[in-house]
């Protein structure tokens, strides 16, 4: 909140002298919250222009033979076809020891896990991208330098690349520009604007634009670089396929997932298909061995990660649970939408909303029939909260129906209840990441790490020992755009305040429209509670869940992915009896179900399973607001409740 006084301060005493030194600042504290459902990103900040690195430097830490510690390179200088010419490691940038000037650049994404920020500024082989060192999301200055431990010095200008390209048509000024890119009402006509349905931007790892011509039909919506996969979705946005290699281990499954954001019904059926058809195939050839590669991953269709986990263990049921907390303008929503008892074509909508009693059962899978069920509230450390939720995967409203969900049957429910065996066992399933898996993916990992208890392996990270986590991106469970929470705010007033004084009342503390224009804003709205550490109240946001192993990215791994494939093998299945071989991974790296758990050292919490939690006043102050999320709320409601 002192960051908040400090920029209205600036603003009241004409520090400021333009409007993008303005919104950098708010993007600047948002993002030090870490969380990459929080953000507001205004237009002159994100939305006219972006920053740009050349691509010669793109960078990449590597271990040369994959025991020393990793270096930073320039990755292009692997790729050479002169096979006398020898790599230097970069030593310095901007005349800044590389390691310092990474950490500082690092800070500046939204991922909480120190690994995982630095992986980010590196080649994200999954999604063709060259990472947040050539995508900066703050001006980087007029130039880049890269020093070499060779003692070369070489200098690259650094580019703003224009975007909304139609949009500058309008403009030959700063009134113009103001009027096209900020005011609210004339921006909204002149500039298109972003995708409702895409991740939040601090999400996203968008393919740059030297790979976006070099898809194929062969290779569906991977890589081009990837070998061809068994099977793969057919939608170039939707990065997910199925492959078969041959290793030391015998022959190994991979799967890649680097999206669940399937947002047509159609596009969200292949998505199930292809993932039932890999394990089909698998199982046809005898293949139980499995690596789920995740690395990359920025969410997506919630309902696509639960069925994904599914699809591998139908026999269990979902143990994710969570809760959103009260404040005048929830408590103000849910107490009205869920006052709504007779469901109809017109309200539907309302049904649905996370606002809703009908929208989720308890913890125990029971109804919630009315609002007090909902929201008796709970308090921890002085804050109010819904009770503990899970969503109702019976119910077709919620999960099959196109109109008002996805469009999917979540396997073990309704028309699919007939699968009920489990295809693999847990042992022999290995969850590679990198850290950047968040929202959907972190739900996803979750269900399979905690709940199902398979290993995860993550890949990179600072050049220093010890483990990493394998989610370093937000854990929460809902994302609200600011679009919609706005919307709401205008149909509850329409629909249900007694006259214009108490809808004046309420406009003192509901959300409003923005006095300028925003490329995206949206906030976490849910947290996830991890089950049999209910009694604490701590949202997983703020547990260190280590993964089983970590190990280093070497130079190959870049060019060659199923190199990385292999090495994940080794480590996971290559020991005794099939397990872990502690001696493939990073020193110290290793650790135990206990600190893989959220149980071990560094956490918040001491374990121990209950219902609800006490009023633990004096522990407040040294926890952060559990916001972090996961589902890209695309819709905006349009005024179902009128007509009730």
């Amino acid at each position: 909140m002192a960051g908040l006084d400090n920029i209205k301060n600036n603003v009241a005493t004409g520090v400021y002298k333009n409007e993008y030194d303005f919104e950098t600042d708010i993007a600047s504290l948002f993002v030090k919250a870490h969380d990459g459902h929080l953000s507001f990103s205004g237009m002159a900040y994100s939305g006219a222009f972006r920053w740009r690195r050349s691509s010669q430097i793109a960078l990449m830490s590597a271990s040369k033979d994959g025991s020393e510690f990793p270096k930073v390179w320039a990755i292009g200088d692997f790729n050479r076809s002169s096979s006398s010419f020898e790599p230097s490691p970069v030593t310095r940038i901007n005349d800044k020891d590389v390691a310092q000037f990474l950490a500082d650049e690092s800070n500046l994404n939204s991922y909480h896990d120190p690994d995982t920020r630095y992986n980010a500024l590196f080649f994200m082989q999954p999604a063709d991208s060259f990472g947040y060192f050539i995508n900066p999301r703050f001006y980087p200055g007029p130039s880049t330098s890269i020093t070499y431990e060779n003692g070369t010095t070489k200098n690259y200008t650094n580019l703003a690349v224009v975007r909304n390209r139609d949009a500058w048509d309008y403009i030959d000024d700063a009134k113009s520009f103001y009027d096209t890119y900020i005011e609210p009402s004339s921006s909204a006509l002149r500039v298109k604007k972003r995708d409702p349905n895409l991740l939040p931007i601090h999400l996203e790892n968008p393919r740059d634009h030297e790979f976006q011509n070099a898809f194929s039909i062969e290779h569906g919506s991977v890589p081009n670089s990837y070998p061809k996969p068994f099977v793969s979705h057919s939608e170039e946005d939707v990065p997910l396929a199925g492959y078969f290699i041959n290793t030391a281990q015998g022959q190994v499954g991979v799967l890649v997932v680097q999206t669940f954001n399937a947002v047509e019904t159609a596009a969200a059926r292949e998505f199930q298909r292809v993932i039932q058809r890999y394990i089909a195939e698998a199982k046809s050839r005898g293949v139980e061995k499995h690596i789920i590669d995740v690395r990359t991953n920025g969410g997506g269709v919630v309902l696509s990660g639960y069925d994904m986990f599914l699809q591998f263990f139908p026999s269990k049921k979902p143990q994710t649970q969570s809760r959103w907390r009260g404040h005048q303008a929830s408590e103000l929503f849910g107490e009205k939408i869920s006052s709504l008892t007779r469901l109809t074509n017109a309200n539907a909508d309302a049904f649905v909303s996370p606002f809703s009693n009908d929208a989720f059962v308890s913890a125990d899978l029971t109804e919630l029939p009315d609002w007090k069920a909902m929201y008796p509230p709970v308090t921890f450390y002085n804050d109010k909260f819904t009770t503990l939720l899970k969503y109702n995967l019976s119910d077709p409203i919620q999960t099959s129906n196109s109109q008002y969900s996805i469009g999917i049957v979540p396997t073990g429910y309704q028309s699919r209840s007939n699968f009920t065996e489990d295809p693999f066992k847990a042992e022999n399933i290995v969850i590679l990441s990198d850290g950047i898996c968040a929202s959907t993916c972190s739900i996803f990992t979750e269900l399979m790490a905690q709940q199902a208890g398979v290993k995860t392996i993550a890949v990179g990270g600072r050049p220093q020992l010890g483990p990493m986590v394998a989610v370093g991106g937000t854990k929460g469970t809902l994302v609200l755009p600011s679009l919609y929470l706005q919307s709401m705010a205008i149909v509850i007033t329409t629909a249900f305040a007694v006259g214009t004084t108490q809808a004046r009342e309420w406009a003192q503390f509901l959300p409003s429209s923005f006095s300028i224009a925003a490329e995206d804003a949206s906030v976490n709205f849910q947290d996830n509670i991890r089950a049999g550490l209910e009694k604490d109240g701590i949202p997983t946001q703020f547990l260190n869940d280590t993964a089983s192993c970590r190990i280093w990215y070497e130079p190959k791994n870049y060019l060659n992915v199923t190199t990385l494939w292999e090495k994940t093998a080794a480590a996971a299945f290559g020991g005794n009896n099939g397990g872990m071989d502690d001696g493939k991974c990073v020193q110290g790296s290793v650790t135990s179900r206990e600190a893989q758990t959220g149980k071990g050292e560094n956490n918040p919490t001491g374990g121990g399973a209950g219902n609800s939690g006490g009023d633990k006043k004096d522990a407040a102050a040294s926890l952060r607001p559990g916001w972090s999320a996961v589902v890209a709320c695309a819709v905006v409601f349009v005024g179902s409740f009128l007509m009730l």
